[in-house]
Parts: structure tokens; sequence; C-alpha cells
């Protein structure tokens, strides 16, 4: 039964391969808004991303609502126009689950090679993926087991806008004690 529910999750969050777009659970990165999410599902706590602008806003969702017994919870990020820009799905699973995602993941997605990552005490592992339309990063740590999808164009405006705010904190005067 169990392989069954991971299959058919797998299924669900890989299911739109062969599209320009990715949609996952009902929800399309990159053209979703934030009214229709609302919708469909029950947002928790409104909160702003480090290093990210106030407008730039995300959402948690309960992973019940998603009818995944094995998902924790879900983030829904959504960008200054209010469309959702980026998908973090976090499980509490075993070793065995985050490689049998990343199988199936490696199956569908084209991998990126990371770049200076070195495990530490919270990610022992983590992989990236990226097609036409998507960015994929896959990581196993302490906490569990974090899966996101982001849409190319929230990605990489989300990357620019946290590299100019490290930017600013590593130009800001040192405050001595």
């Amino acid at each position: 039964m169990n392989i069954i529910k991971t299959g058919a999750l797998l299924l669900c969050l890989l299911s739109s391969l062969a599209q320009a777009e990715t949609t996952l659970f009902g929800l399309t990165l990159g053209k979703s808004t934030l009214q229709e999410v609302k919708q469909t599902y029950t947002l928790q706590a409104k909160n702003t991303a480090y290093g990210l602008p106030d407008s730039w806003n995300y959402y948690n969702v309960t992973g019940k609502q998603f009818d995944e017994p094995q998902l924790k919870e879900a983030a829904l990020y959504f960008d200054n126009t209010q469309t959702l820009g980026s998908i973090r799905f976090s499980f509490s699973s075993p070793l065995e689950k985050y490689k049998e995602l990343e199988a199936q993941l490696s199956r569908q997605y084209p991998r990126i090679k990371t770049v200076g990552f070195v495990p530490n005490q919270l990610v022992n592992n983590k992989v990236e993926f990226q097609n036409d339309a998507t960015y994929i990063r896959l990581l196993y740590g302490y906490y569990g087991i974090g899966l996101i999808f982001s849409d190319l164009k929230y990605h990489a405006a989300s990357q620019k806008h946290i590299a100019e705010h490290e930017a600013l904190e590593a130009n800001k005067p040192k405050k001595e004690p």
C-alpha cells in the first residue's frame, strides 16, 4: 500500500514533464495566482523569505491538504505579482525515500552538476535538476527531505535578489563591541 501511495505521489509530482510548464497538485508554476491558490488550499502564516523583497511572500500548507501521508508540509512562494513561483515540499522520510525520489527525478529531468556543495550537519545530500521550464532541488538532511520545484523565471529573479541582499549585508560596517 505504501508503495502505491509513493508511486501516486511521484506521478502527481512528475506528471507535467512533457509540458512547457509544471503543474503540481493543481498548481501551475509561473501561472497560478495567490487568489486561485486560496480557493483550493488553506494557507497558513504569511512569511517573507530571506533576501527577498517584502512583496515576495510564502505561505505554509499542511501536508494533509495534499492527501499525501508522507508529506509534512509545503511552502508556496509568490513573487511581487502574487504569482506562484516555487513550491517546497517537506517530507520526514528515511534515506530510502530520498534515493527513490532521486532515481525518479534522474529519469525525468536533466541533472545539473552541483558546484561547491559540501555536506554538513543539516544537509547530507543535494541534487539539482532543470528542464526548459523548471528548476528542481532535492535535499536530504537532518530535518528530512526537501523537494523544491521553481519556475525558471522566478528562480533567476529570486537568486538575483538574494545575491544583492547578501552583497549589501557584506558591505555593511561592522559594529564594534
